[in-house]
C-alpha cells in the first residue's frame, strides 16, 4: 500500500516491474500497473511524468470510485541500445500532493552476446562495465553522487553489500539480493569534506557477496580541484594564476634510462598568492621540484627530471599541477621528443 498524506489512497499490484533480459531487436515492451482505490473518495490520476522519453505511460483521466480498479499502461521503446535500464514514473493524483513512484527495470542485450560480454569487469560472480568508476572533477569541500549498474553473472541468487569504505565514500546497492542474470544499481557518494585530498584521488570499498569478500575492491576515482563554482566572476578573474614562458619542453632525442632535465620558467602575475597543492605525472620515472607557495608577482622555476624506461617515438611526459587558481585549477606541462 502507498500512503498519500496520512491516508492510504491507492494500492498497486506492484510498484517495480522487472522485464528481465530482453533482446535489443525484440521491439517495444509493454506492462501494466494495476491499482485499487482503497480510500473513501474518488481519486483521479492528474499526471504521470516519465524519467525518459523512451518510456511512455497512458491512463484513464476519469476518477476511480472507491473500491474500483484502474490501470496504468507503460510502453518501453527499447530503442537505446544494449544496457541495463531503470526508469521511473512519477504519478500525481488528486488525493495528495505527494507523488507515487513506479519503476520499470531490465537488461537489454544484443542478440547472441552473453551478459558477461556486456559487463566484462568481473568481481567474483558479479559483473560491471569497468573496474574503476570515473567520478570526474569534484571541488574541494563539495560532494558528488553517481550510480553504476552491477549484474549477477552466476547461476544462483547472491546477496551484495559493501564494507570498509574509504573516508568520504558512502556506497549502497539496490536491490541487496540479485537473482541469476538480474541487475542492481550501485549508488555512491564522494564527500571531499571528510578528508583533504587534491588531484587524482581513489576511493575503495570491499564488496561482500554472500558473506565473502571479493577481489578486486570497488574503486572510484576523481580529480579534486580548488573550489570555484561559488565564486563571482570578479573573484575568478582576480584569483591567483600561473603564467609559464613555455608549457612544452622539447628534449629532441634521448636514450633509454638516461636522465632528461627540463626547466620551466613561470610567474605568479596576480595580486594573490599562488599555491601548488600537488604535482602529478604520467610516469613513475619523472621527478619534479616545484615550490608549494608562490607570493604575488613572484617568478619561480619548476625543474623536472625524466628517465625514459622504453623506446618510443613522439614520447610525451606530462606534469600536472593542482593549484588554487579558479580559472586554471589544473595546469599541464609537457616534455616531448623521441626516445631511442
Amino acid at each position: 500500500m502507498l500512503k498519500q498524506g496520512n491516508s492510504i489512497a491507492l494500492k498497486f499490484n506492484e510498484v517495480v516491474h522487472n522485464f528481465g533480459k530482453i533482446s535489443i531487436d525484440s521491439g517495444a515492451q509493454k506492462c501494466q500497473f494495476i491499482f485499487t482505490n482503497v480510500s473513501s473518495s474518488p481519486v483521479a490520476i492528474s499526471n504521470i511524468l516519465s524519467s525518459c522519453g523512451c518510456t511512455t505511460p497512458s491512463w484513464s483521466k476519469a476518477p476511480i470510485k472507491p473500491g474500483d480498479k484502474g490501470v496504468i499502461k507503460v510502453t518501453f521503446l527499447n530503442d537505446q541500445g544494449p544496457y541495463p535500464f531503470d526508469k521511473t514514473l512519477t504519478v500525481y493524483t488528486t488525493s495528495s500532493d505527494k507523488p507515487i513512484i513506479l519503476r520499470i527495470t531490465g537488461i537489454v542485450y544484443e542478440k547472441g552476446r552473453p551478459l558477461g560480454e556486456l559487463f566484462p569487469a568481473k568481481f567474483g560472480p558479479l559483473g560491471m562495465k569497468v573496474h574503476a568508476q570515473d567520478a570526474g572533477q569534484i571541488e574541494q569541500g563539495l560532494y558528488k553522487t553517481q550510480s553504476e549498474n552491477i549484474v549477477n553473472l552466476g547461476k544462483s541468487p547472491v546477496s551484495v553489500k559493501f564494507a570498509h569504505p574509504s573516508k568520504g565514500l558512502t556506497i549502497s546497492v539496490s536491490p541487496a539480493v540479485l537473482g541469476p542474470g538480474d541487475a542492481g544499481k550501485i549508488t555512491y557518494q564522494i564527500n571531499t569534506k571528510a578528508a583533504i585530498h587534491w588531484g587524482t584521488t581513489r576511493y575503495t570499498a570491499d564488496i561482500i557477496c554472500n558473506g565473502k569478500v571479493l577481489r578486486p575492491k570497488f574503486l572510484a576515482e576523481c580529480v579534486i580541484v580548488t573550489p570555484y563554482s561559488s565564486l563571482t566572476s570578479e573573484q575568478v578573474e582576480n584569483g591567483p594564476e600561473m603564467f609559464a614562458e613555455s608549457g612544452t619542453f622539447n628534449f629532441g632525442t634521448a636514450k633509454v634510462f638516461k636522465e632528461i632535465k627540463a626547466i620551466f620558467k613561470a610567474q605568479n602575475k596576480s595580486a594573490k598568492p599562488l599555491r601548488i597543492y600537488k604535482v602529478e605525472t604520467n610516469g613513475a620515472s619523472i621527478k619534479v621540484d616545484c615550490p608549494a607557495y608562490i607570493p604575488a608577482g613572484k617568478k619561480f622555476t619548476i625543474t623536472a627530471i625524466a628517465t625514459p624506461l622504453k623506446k618510443k617515438n613522439d614520447e610525451v611526459f606530462i606534469i600536472t599541477l593542482i593549484t588554487n587558481s579558479p580559472e586554471r585549477p589544473l595546469i599541464n606541462l609537457f616534455l616531448t621528443g623521441d626516445v631511442k
